[in-house]
């Protein structure tokens, strides 16, 4: 039997149809205090793949996803193409499901951004 930290979570969106969006719970668990704590409840039941659902769209997600499973070069293009609602989006998700290094990663958004704006000032 395979280790239940090694299997995989599927998250269903809000989107019309839903979207399901597989991820490693390992992944989950290690980026985010609340799926950890979530997920470790279930941890003695049957093993194989879970569901959740979640409140946000699929385009919503797609960001902290990226960065959960440490998408690199994919999750860099993404971040460099998000909007100011995107970061925002970005921002919300990484309090609501209490990543670290989601807030490290808006944290070096922040930074940059006023960096890059009091030198044209």
């Amino acid at each position: 039997m395979a280790d239940k930290m090694d299997a995989h979570i599927t998250l269903t969106t809000s989107d019309d149809p839903p979207a399901s969006l597989t991820v490693a719970r390992s992944a989950l668990v290690a980026h985010s205090k609340v799926f950890a704590d979530m997920l470790s409840l279930n941890l003695e039941s049957e093993a194989g793949d879970k569901s959740i659902s979640l409140a946000e769209t699929e385009a919503e997600l797609k960001p902290f996803l990226l960065m959960v499973e440490d998408k690199g070069s994919e999750l860099m293009n993404t971040l460099l193409e998000l909007g100011e609602g995107d970061w925002e989006t970005f921002a919300k998700l990484a309090d609501k499901y209490d990543s670290a290094l989601g807030r490290k990663v808006v944290e070096a958004k922040i930074w940059y951004v006023l960096n890059n704006t009091s030198q044209g000032t």
